[in-house]
């Protein structure tokens, strides 16, 4: 497991780059599948924040604490890895004995961002926004629990497409700003 250690406005002591390690440690007993970790300790006033970047079996986990003391915001972060990390475990257990091997095909899937804040006073027929960013995405087959996974294991992603292994076609999931999950899926005719 590799572990790189950022601070924000904080002096990184040995102590607490120890401190970060030896938790780090705890949770590769738990699950040794994790390959790489990017801890970030920031302070702003009175918030000490720590976050974490995982990358464990092919999925992205993050998660962040906040308190008023580095170490407890630590020991925070640290429990909610612990917590999605066993859950992701028990899921992939029970997956694993219902499916084996997966199911569905990959697609191809474009992604842009428009801009479309551009100070006009009346749109043209012809009008077409500018293209911000443009990225193109995979869509694995999975399970919907599966997708749900994935997209709870990563707070950083708000979208996730991915090839339904029932239906074998293209679904999307997205976080709604209230925290809830929305799922959508083509009808069928």
């Amino acid at each position: 497991m590799q572990v790189s250690i950022t601070g924000r406005h904080v002096d990184l002591t040995d102590p607490l780059k120890d401190y970060v390690n030896d938790k780090l440690q705890h949770l590769k007993h738990s699950f040794d599948h994790v390959v790489d970790v990017h801890v970030v300790l920031s302070v702003e006033k009175f918030r000490q924040r720590c976050e974490i970047n995982m990358q464990a079996s092919g999925i992205n986990i993050h998660a962040r604490h906040e308190t008023e003391d580095m170490y407890a915001s630590i020991d925070g972060v640290i429990d909610k890895l612990n917590r999605q990390l066993k859950r992701y475990r028990s899921k992939l257990q029970r997956h694993q004995g219902q499916h084996g091997q997966r199911k569905g095909r990959e697609i191809k899937v474009s992604h842009r961002v428009l801009d479309v804040a551009q100070e006009r006073d009346e749109l043209t027929e012809d009008f077409q926004p500018e293209t911000v960013n443009h990225e193109h995405i995979n869509a694995q087959p999975m399970s919907v629990d599966e997708a749900v996974m994935h997209l709870e294991l990563d707070e950083n992603q708000d979208v996730l497409f991915f090839t339904n292994q029932e239906t074998d076609s293209l679904n999307a999931l997205y976080r709604r700003s209230n925290g809830t999950l929305s799922w959508i899926e083509p009808e069928a005719q």
